[in-house]
């Protein structure tokens, strides 16, 4: 079979793996989708449309438990694979292509781990999963398909923007995702290529996953007062995502791997585990949080609690556990854009809060994953907004990436 595979033309081989990359990140879309309900339903008993009714549900007691076997279990899951295992992060497994293959087993654990850990309760993001493994499996089909190191490489990028097309069913922002953070090279190619796997995936994800947008918002118009309001939320909000960007690459690079990680794990979880107990909003990927604030939840002490929502992000993932920082920054986003909202309020700037919070989102988005135009697709993908309002968040996103730049100079 391998042979003849083989013996076929090179493009029809490329274009083979193609399709078959998007249509198996399409199904590890819906494999994580299934996982994530499935912990959900298993820790917290009855489903529910309302994530954050479905922790009140379950009592305070249940969550603190939950929360602490899940460390607990998780440390010495992640320290017993790492003995054995290396796992290799996307950019590693693009720059190893033809070099050293990562273990597929071994991988395909981790990425169930990560989104276990999600469906219990941690607040880490569960979209790094499908992006671990679109990637693994992209490398798998390259090498069967006997594709050159080159051709491999892109379509482990492929892979990844895939993956978070499955889960998300946001293709065109997960295309800039490639090009943007992973780097992949603009051409006529590898355009075909992702934008080939993207939508796949997309596609046989949908009728499991569902089109429906990720949080429910309704239309949002905006006048010329947007504009101002913009400027203000770069220029505030972007420092806010300059610490928390640096928080989490500190975090990955500092990870605990070795025997420290069975007892610093496990303490972490204690503590979301004991502020679950009475505030379930810090619970999650940021959902729920993020959900709240869109839907006009009071939400008291708000500024604390974005503080402490970054930092159990941030503790999580130093002291071991692995997850995405995607849909955390999205909700600090949205928190910080209110926030800024409020306080040109108080000065006699009347603004719309919830515009607010879609530019903080944009502005947080693109400077943790350092591609303003994905954090603008995302925002509307996530929130589906129409493109009409594409102009202010591309002047607030064109804002906060001067600043970051300005920032990184120095």
């Amino acid at each position: 079979m391998k042979a003849q595979l083989q013996s076929l033309p090179y493009g029809i081989r490329l274009l083979l793996a193609t399709l078959s990359l998007g249509i198996a990140t399409g199904l590890v879309g819906i494999a994580c989708h299934y996982l994530l309900e499935g912990v959900q339903w298993l820790a917290f008993g009855q489903d529910s449309s309302d994530l954050l009714q479905q922790f009140q549900e379950a009592g305070g007691f249940r969550r603190f438990l939950v929360l602490c076997v899940t460390g607990v279990l998780a440390a010495g899951f992640w320290y017993i694979l790492q003995r054995h295992h290396r796992i290799l992060s996307i950019r590693q497994q693009i720059d190893l292509a033809g070099d050293r293959e990562p273990a597929t087993l071994a991988h395909l654990l981790h990425a169930g781990m990560q989104v276990a850990i999600v469906g219990a309760g941690a607040s880490v993001g569960k979209e790094g999963a499908p992006r671990e493994v679109g990637a693994l499996l992209a490398g798998r089909l390259g090498k069967a398909l006997s594709l050159t190191v080159k051709e491999r490489k892109v379509l482990i990028a492929c892979g990844a923007g895939a993956g978070l097309a499955a889960v998300y069913q946001v293709p065109f922002a997960s295309s800039l995702f490639v090009f943007e953070t992973l780097g992949l090279a603009y051409s006529c190619q590898n355009f075909l290529l992702v934008l080939t796997s993207t939508y796949l995936a997309t596609w046989v994800a949908q009728s499991i996953v569902g089109q429906e947008a990720v949080y429910h918002l309704s239309a949002v118009s905006w006048s010329a007062s947007g504009f101002l309001q913009a400027i203000v939320i770069a220029f505030l909000v972007t420092p806010l995502a300059l610490v928390f960007a640096f928080l989490a690459k500190r975090s990955s690079h500092k990870r605990r791997k070795d025997g420290t990680i069975l007892w610093a794990l496990p303490l972490a979880f204690l503590l979301l585990g004991s502020l679950a107990v009475f505030f379930p909003i810090f619970m999650g990927n940021g959902q729920v949080l993020a959900q709240a604030l869109l839907s006009s939840q009071p939400i008291p002490y708000l500024p604390l609690s974005l503080a402490v929502k970054g930092l159990l992000v941030y503790l999580l993932l130093h002291n071991g556990a692995y997850g995405g920082t995607l849909t955390p920054s999205f909700a600090l986003g949205i928190g910080s854009g209110y926030l800024v909202t409020l306080l040109m309020s108080v000065v006699g700037i009347h603004v719309d809060p919830v515009l607010g919070m879609l530019l903080g989102a944009t502005v947080f988005l693109g400077t943790t994953l350092e591609a303003p135009l994905t954090a603008i697709a995302l925002t509307l993908g996530f929130t589906g907004q129409a493109w009409s309002l594409t102009i202010p968040l591309v002047l607030a996103a064109g804002v906060s990436y001067v600043i970051r730049k300005r920032w990184e100079k120095r």
